[in-house]
């Protein structure tokens, strides 16, 4: 880890940071709400963006990609042109973050250490959605970017989506012990609602959590 000290300083001071539990990639987000993914093995930038407001290269590149489709140009703005705002929070999500989420999970709840083996075992087959793909996840108060760093990739996920209500953090679910079931994500809100979207149809479910006021 001491090969982070080759890590290209940012412009402005970095607020977010992540690091992957397998792969050398460290994402950090800085106060101007650019987003950077850093290979600190090979000592380079993987992707960057600027995720609060309108990266002209990810809107050029949703664009190529309609027309490779066959899609005619689209009413209205897209998801792609909408400003992000100011960058919350930055998650990696993929099979393996999966696993070291379910086996802290699991060794959190069990009465015993050898208990928490079991999860390799319980582990599930990955689910479609995230199969063989590495998502870089951005919440900004007005959208949410899942971007594949295997295709490069990306799905622009706005908060009209989720009752039009500003993001302000996320977390990832497991629906059971075994990790099986549709990746799903918790975006908590501005009205204090904890809202969960379905990375399989990229809609909002119809789980919704309301923020306790008392003790």
């Amino acid at each position: 880890m001491l090969r982070l000290r080759a890590f290209r300083p940012s412009n402005d001071k970095i607020v977010k940071i992540q690091l992957h539990p397998t792969h050398p990639w460290l994402v950090t987000a800085d106060a101007s709400d650019r987003v950077s993914v850093w290979n600190w093995e090979h000592r380079q930038v993987i992707y960057e963006l600027k995720a609060g407001g309108v990266d002209e290269r990810r809107l050029v590149g949703a664009k190529l990609e309609k027309l490779a489709e066959g899609e005619s140009e689209t009413k209205g703005k897209s998801t792609e042109a909408m400003r992000g705002g100011s960058v919350q929070q930055v998650n990696f999500y993929d099979d393996d973050v999966r696993f070291w989420q379910l086996w802290r999970n699991r060794s959190a709840a069990a009465e015993a250490p050898s208990a928490a083996s079991t999860v390799t075992s319980a582990f599930s087959s990955p689910a479609p959605s995230t199969k063989g793909r590495h998502f870089l996840v951005i919440c900004c108060v007005n959208k949410a970017i899942f971007l594949d760093l295997v295709t490069m990739r990306g799905r622009d996920v706005p908060k009209q989506e989720l009752d039009n209500k500003s993001l302000i953090c996320m977390e990832f679910l497991c629906r059971s012990t075994t990790g099986d079931g549709p990746p799903l994500v918790a975006f908590g809100g501005s009205d204090g609602v904890i809202r969960v979207l379905s990375m399989i149809s990229w809609k909002s479910c119809l789980m919704t959590f309301m923020a306790s006021s008392g003790e």
